[in-house]
């Protein structure tokens, strides 16, 4: 149905009207591309493999900027030579079958003899006519929509492109709001105003870090780098290793060239690439073409569609830039393991470590505090724009510890990096990125690992961080005990952050305090302010009740969860296979249920009931069973364990994978028993309880 919203916009003597009208039409979008229809590869290969010189300088940074505008140029001629013979074979014509158009033509004559002659008879048989094609044309829609749900199947991707069409989020950018209210309707508009919010978010903080620490930051940066082995070359065949794994549904940056393209270059071009790579690593500099990104933006549901803070920015990088952030990567790593740099709280990002690794540390805490009749406070915190205002002088001075080649290519890899918008059709100027890791890199999260390694931790607390994801847990049998040693680690935390200028949403950050006896909870401060006291928290995708009794989660899992099987059920009572149906069931909606059953998977059966009702019901609806069939039967046919076979099954596998850990904080959960053997006083099962299950 079409929406009417009243704009109310005051600089106007009008009051413009924004019409919404729902187009399920079926008109594709033109991205641009390089490769507009069937590619001849081999052509492609050819082309490029008879332009390509390998005879060139590469002595400085302006011959590496030559260089590699050359090569993408090479390529995206070659690719658009092979394509552009074949792209008007791309468009398909609708035909219907003859004896639907005969009876289009005999409705037409009618109609007009009607026209002409308005006699009664001829009116009848107008309508007679009118009435058969409507009857059959029902009827042909129906069955080709039928025959296209048989055709679905998981082999050629087409069952995936239908599920994801369904549950995909039809939304388009409506305009929006300039800073003095007014609006920015075209594309154009659009792009330029999300560049330009995006730029002051690409800033840092006003709240920069005392004068002396400024300083001494700047004198070490300025100091002379200690003399150091240059750093090891790439050979063609890791970069060749590392095209092969590129995934090919990945967008492509400003250059257009994707992943699938650059799986097809040739040997030479391969053995260029690895030269041009190569020269990188020794002169410490980084192509300019290769530190731009586009940002694309995705609305944020449940925030206000006109302002441009309601958008997620996402960065489209191009692909050889890409490329030599794995390689860098690559060396980076044996450093960072030598020198223990990354801190055993940090799980995020970080090889063998996962959010249920942190949650499960979490839990552990808090049902050994509840078995002990203890309190467990907590506060988590949330840290603004974490990754996009890191302070580029604060993380070169972290980067310090590495070798001086390494350092200076970082150094280059941060610096001087620009950005562009693009709206549907419409790109904006190139602006400038003056702080923050760059979005969309893959050497991102490490970097931004290392700048808050030094994060500082207490004897009295345990921290628990999954990149900007940061919480402090206190234990003890005195409620005020807990809170003062939070608010002490606390205060540490402050300095720390002005010091760094890193800011944390006072508002937005949460105080908890779990136990199973009724009190009140003395507040917190950071930065003078208190941070707000609740129930709940929502950590790493799972929701913590002060009781941990999952009851929360569950609520809030099952109305989600009902919305997605709402959007899901025509295709799952469809005329499609039911193996197909299953599949559907297994892959998409059960992943999204079952996240953290390892953890939650031990609630009260009254509580697990709802999880198994709701499975109960996906599978009556996908299996079109009767009412006398019974839920057992359903599950024992279509092979479906029951979500607590499940909760058994995935916490015995994630058991298994903690044992030998190098991490000591992950090797800890393989015991068998709660922390320190306690003994057991409330009638609960906790994790481990699940092995028994096995």
């Amino acid at each position: 149905m079409p929406s009417m919203i009243d704009m109310l916009d005051l600089s106007s003597d009008h009051t413009p009207i924004l019409l919404t009208l729902n187009d399920t039409s079926t008109a594709t979008k033109n991205y641009p591309t390089i490769t507009p229809g069937k590619t001849n590869w081999k052509k492609f290969s050819q082309t490029i493999e008879n332009a390509i010189t390998l005879n060139i300088s590469l002595k400085n940074p302006s011959d590496l900027d030559s260089a590699v505008h050359s090569f993408t140029n090479i390529i995206q001629d070659a690719a658009l030579d092979a394509s552009k013979n074949n792209s008007s074979t791309t468009h398909t014509t609708y035909v219907l079958p003859s004896h639907i158009i005969q009876l289009i033509t005999e409705k037409r004559r009618a109609r007009r003899i009607w026209q002409r002659t308005h006699l009664p008879s001829d009116k009848k048989h107008f309508n007679i006519l009118n009435n058969s094609l409507k009857n059959i044309l029902r009827k042909y829609n129906s069955d080709k929509f039928h025959n296209y749900l048989e055709s679905l199947s998981n082999t050629d991707n087409s069952l995936w492109k239908a599920t994801k069409n369904i549950l995909k989020e039809k939304s388009k950018i409506p305009p929006l709001r300039y800073p003095d209210n007014s609006l920015a309707s075209s594309n154009l508009d659009k792009a330029n105003l999300f560049a330009s919010d995006l730029e002051n978010r690409f800033s840092p903080h006003l709240n920069f870090p005392t004068s002396s620490h400024y300083s001494n930051i700047e004198a070490s940066l300025l100091n002379t780098l200690p003399m150091c082995l240059p750093t090891k070359h790439t050979s063609p065949s890791e970069v060749l290793n590392i095209i092969k794994n590129l995934k090919n549904n990945k967008s492509p940056g400003h250059d257009l060239i994707t992943n699938t393209i650059a799986k097809y270059l040739p040997k030479k071009a391969i053995l260029l690439l690895t030269y041009i790579y190569n020269s990188i690593l020794r002169l410490f500099y980084i192509p300019l073409t290769w530190k731009h990104s586009v940002i694309i933006l995705i609305y944020k549901p449940g925030k206000p569609p006109n302002q441009p803070s309601s958008y997620r920015p996402i960065s489209l990088l191009p692909t050889f830039s890409k490329i030599l952030e794995k390689i860098i990567l690559k060396k980076i790593y044996p450093i960072l393991n030598e020198k223990q740099s990354i801190p055993n709280a940090q799980f995020g990002f970080r090889s063998k470590h996962s959010s249920l690794h942190q949650l499960h540390r979490l839990v552990d805490t808090i049902a050994s505090s509840l078995e002990q009749k203890k309190f467990c406070s907590g506060v988590f915190l949330d840290v603004a724009q974490a990754f996009d205002r890191v302070w580029h002088k604060g993380l070169l001075f972290k980067l310090l510890f590495l070798p001086t080649p390494l350092f200076l290519l970082l150094k280059s890899f941060i610096s001087n990096r620009t950005f562009s918008v693009r709206c549907e059709d419409e790109t904006s100027d190139p602006h400038p990125i003056k702080a923050g890791v760059p979005q969309g890199s893959i050497l991102s999260p490490t970097l931004y690992n290392i700048y808050t390694a030094d994060l500082p931790q207490s004897i009295n607390t345990t921290l628990a961080t999954f990149a900007d994801d940061t919480a402090i847990i206190s234990t003890n049998s005195e409620i005020a005990t807990t809170t003062n040693n939070i608010q002490d680690h606390l205060i540490q935390l402050q300095d720390w952050f002005s010091l760094w200028n890193i800011k944390v949403n006072e508002n937005k950050s949460i105080h908890i305090t779990f136990t199973l006896r009724p009190t009140t909870t003395p507040p917190v401060y950071i930065n003078n302010q208190t941070i707000p006291i609740v129930d709940s928290v929502k950590y790493l995708g799972l929701l913590l009740d002060k009781r941990l009794t999952w009851a929360n989660h569950i609520k809030a899992k099952r109305t989600s969860l009902n919305l997605r099987l709402h959007k899901l059920r025509p295709l799952l009572r469809s005329k499609i296979s039911l193996n197909n149906k299953t599949l559907i069931y297994k892959q998409i909606l059960r992943p999204a249920m079952s996240y953290g059953i390892q953890l939650w998977g031990t609630t009260k059966n009254s509580n697990l009931i709802k999880f198994q009702a709701l499975q109960s019901i996906y599978l009556r609806v996908l299996s079109n069973a009767p009412w006398y069939v019974s839920n057992r039967t359903l599950h024992h046919d279509l092979n479906i364990p029951s979500i607590s076979t499940l909760a058994s099954y995935h916490y015995n596998k994630f058991h298994k994978n903690t044992f030998n850990h190098p991490n000591p904080l992950i090797s800890k959960l393989s015991s068998c028993s709660i922390l320190d053997n306690l003994p057991r006083r409330l009638k609960r099962k906790w994790p481990r309880d699940l092995l028994n299950n096995a």
